[in-house]
């Protein structure tokens, strides 16, 4: 008996080692659980600490830079990058107040930093390419080509096309005529045909741009849609006039002034379109007595107005040798003198007569600057007719 006391005794004490080992480790076990819980809550308020003040910081870098302050936002986004170092948004966004800051190898780092990582972001790209066009390098181009073809989460047609009317004052910035009126043609294709204020202002970009034909094409289109939109009437009528057809720009610009009598540039137009009409010894349809009167006049004008610009050169437009343009030019109209004496029944002098006034002008133009009025109509009906030297900035 004293021995089955023994083991049950010995039995009884290892239990109770098993047991207090166990407890041990059990409360080891829950004494982790406990303390990484606490680790994780910490590290979560923490991190949610980190991501509160990163937003507080770039929501006032943002308002910093919208309020055209890009040093103090430059400053705001860096702390916002110190709480979240990895935020494409805040580096794409501290490039953009860095530039705006004019400290431009640095945007350029973080943009290219952007770009390595996503080269197909259209915003990343058109960053870029406005980085380098303000560097005057050619790379701007290719840049911008990216943003056309890139990745716009919102709105990516507006985004395109908006690039792609940048790329067009890129190019037409630096003389390319030919890749500026490119980039109009193919937004001209983009833009749907219900979309008249956008086939306007590419009207308008292309009239700039030298082309009034493509211009008159697009508002034309534009006023398919809407006839009564004035922007477009105007546009077609200081179209019609680049392009020389002054009885169809008449209508057009009426129109505009109906709808807007505040147009001042419409109003110049048509003002213009009907002094070429009424000035032109060609007309077709006019009497002769209304075609000598015209010639009369217009020889009359441009010798005014040529030795008024001669003056202004201190050049004596008479002189027995004659040794410069102003001179020269005089003299021609001077020998034309028994020509205004005969201009009845004699239509042929009309010609040489109007290669005077043209010659007149167009000097005038030349070296005493644009042409107004009376005078740049004298010059455009030189021009139509291709009369002598019918090149120059006269018309401008």
């Amino acid at each position: 008996m004293g021995e089955i006391h023994e083991e049950i005794e010995r039995g009884a004490k290892w239990v109770a080692r098993l047991w207090s080992r166990e407890a041990i480790l059990l409360t080891a076990i829950a004494a982790l659980v406990v303390m990484f819980a606490i680790t994780e809550v910490v590290v979560n308020f923490y991190t949610a600490k980190q991501g509160e003040l990163a937003k507080m910081w770039f929501r006032r870098g943002d308002q910093s830079l919208l309020e055209n302050r890009p040093k103090q936002a430059v400053e705001d986004l860096r702390n916002a990058l110190r709480y979240d170092p990895g935020n494409t948004a805040y580096q794409l966004r501290i490039a953009q107040a860095l530039a705006a800051n004019n400290q431009i190898d640095e945007a350029e780092g973080y943009l290219l930093d952007l770009w390595n990582n996503q080269p197909g972001n259209g915003e990343v790209n058109l960053e870029l390419a406005q980085l380098q066009a303000r560097k005057g390098s050619p790379d701007a181009a290719r840049y911008y080509d990216n943003a056309i073809y890139g990745v716009w989460p919102k709105d990516p047609e507006q985004h395109r096309w908006q690039v792609r009317l940048e790329l067009f004052h890129y190019w037409f910035s630096h003389g390319n005529t030919a890749q500026a009126q490119a980039q109009l043609v193919a937004l001209a294709a983009e833009t749907p045909q219900a979309d008249y204020e956008h086939h306007t202002e590419i009207g308008n970009l292309q009239l700039q741009g030298g082309d009034p034909r493509q211009a008159l094409q697009q508002f034309q289109l534009a006023l398919r849609v809407d006839r009564r939109y004035a922007p477009a009437l105007a546009g077609a009528g200081a179209a019609e006039v680049a392009i020389g057809e002054y009885r169809n720009a008449i209508p057009y610009l009426q129109s505009a002034l109906r709808l807007n009598s505040k147009n001042s540039e419409a109003a110049a137009q048509l003002q213009l379109a009907r002094l070429v009409l009424a000035s032109d010894p060609f007309e077709i349809g006019i009497s002769e007595e209304e075609r000598v009167g015209r010639t009369l006049n217009a020889y009359r004008q441009a010798q005014v107005t040529l030795a008024a610009c001669a003056s202004r050169h201190n050049v004596a437009v008479q002189a027995k040798i004659p040794q410069n343009a102003f001179q020269q030019i005089w003299a021609q109209g001077q020998q034309l003198q028994p020509l205004v004496t005969k201009l009845r029944g004699n239509p042929q002098n009309d010609l040489r007569i109007m290669n005077f006034v043209f010659s007149a002008e167009n000097l005038a133009a030349t070296e005493c600057g644009p042409l107004k009025g009376k005078d740049q109509a004298l010059w455009l009906i030189g021009k139509k007719h291709r009369l002598a030297e019918a090149s120059g900035p006269g018309g401008k």
